[in-house]
């Protein structure tokens, strides 16, 4: 498939947080502190493979935890920022976390499925969204990356079934899969 994003050969990444870097919590819960947080298998190698290649990374998640009052925002952000050390320390890089604290109902801008997170991180690294891949595991981040034109990769987490119905542009496994598919993908 030719895509908008092997065009330009941008290098740039957008990553969901759980489910995708890390392994999802429970449905309906959310990773509160960072002695829960636990790196999804391979994704430090794959986020490695990326830094390697000359690929930017961000991170875009939406924690709605935070204005549910269940967690602190200085946690979250504690919980991004030992994300990104702890990749760095393996070798990878994250250059920046867009995270909306937001709940549904107060249907703000940069909650996905809006692609608000999308645009602000386009203004900050300086791309274009329409060039780059976005990779997660829920449609609400499928959509948010189509909204901008990017190309899309879906991450059922070893269930196939999740991705019935879902407009990405492709569907993988896992992090270090959609990766591998990247890398192809750049190549052409």
């Amino acid at each position: 498939m030719d895509t908008k994003a092997t065009a330009g050969h941008d290098r740039v990444v957008l990553l969901d947080r759980d489910g995708v870097i890390n392994e999802s919590p429970p449905e309906g819960s959310w990773v509160f502190h960072w002695a829960e947080f636990r790196f999804a298998p391979g994704a430090l190698d794959a986020l490695r493979r990326l830094r390697a290649h000359g690929f930017t990374v961000a991170v875009i998640t939406n924690q709605s935890c935070v204005g549910r009052g269940l967690a602190p925002l200085a946690e979250m952000q504690d919980i991004n920022a030992r994300m990104a050390e702890a990749v760095a320390a393996a070798g990878g890089q994250i250059a920046g976390v867009y995270m909306c604290p937001h709940p549904r109902v107060m249907d703000c801008s940069c909650r996905k499925p809006k692609p608000g997170m999308i645009d602000q991180a386009a203004r900050e690294l300086g791309f274009e969204p329409s060039r780059a891949f976005l990779v997660g595991d829920a449609e609400r981040d499928i959509e948010a990356g189509l909204a901008r034109g990017c190309t899309t990769i879906f991450v059922t987490n070893g269930q196939s079934d999740r991705a019935e119905g879902s407009r990405a542009h492709y569907v993988v496994a896992n992090l270090s899969e959609a990766v591998d598919l990247v890398l192809r993908l750049v190549a052409d």
